[in-house]
């Protein structure tokens, strides 16, 4: 019996270890004054729009508008992402970007392409009629070298 016990108590010191050793909650990176975009190279000058994206080697990459994050991606379609995170217009806070809902606007955003990053389709719909898109800016793209 204290055989069985004791293998119980190993296997469930194990398991915890392992479970703490696992891996950690993947969390933006905080966007200080002097971050400039990896796409244009402009400033972040305004967090509302701001977007990042984490690769599998940690290595963070921080965008100015959701345009930048877009061409980002295409022009470096090999880096494997760990995660994207968006900043959502109105609460200021990050969202994972597979929670948000990308809309474009008629808003003034850095690289002009009116994409903003929001909670839920219904204030995305909310914020498209708001502020309609005055150009068609899907021929946008930012920093392209074509």
């Amino acid at each position: 019996m204290r055989s069985i016990t004791f293998r119980c108590f190993i296997t469930v010191g194990i398991v915890l270890l392992d479970a703490g050793c696992g891996q950690r909650e993947i969390r933006p990176v905080e966007i200080y004054p002097e971050d400039n975009c990896s796409n244009c190279r402009m400033a972040i000058s305004d967090k509302s729009f701001a977007s990042e994206l984490i690769t599998d080697k940690d290595e963070v990459m921080k965008f100015d508008d959701l345009s930048c994050l877009e061409s980002y991606r295409k022009k470096n379609a090999t880096v494997q992402i760990k995660a994207i995170f968006v900043m959502d217009y109105d609460s200021k806070s990050w969202l994972p970007f597979e929670k948000s809902v990308i809309v474009k606007t008629g808003i003034d955003t850095p690289m002009g392409s009116g994409k903003i990053a929001v909670k839920d389709s219904a204030r995305a719909a909310a914020m498209a009629k708001e502020h309609p898109p005055t150009s068609d800016v899907s021929a946008l793209d930012c920093c392209s070298s074509d």
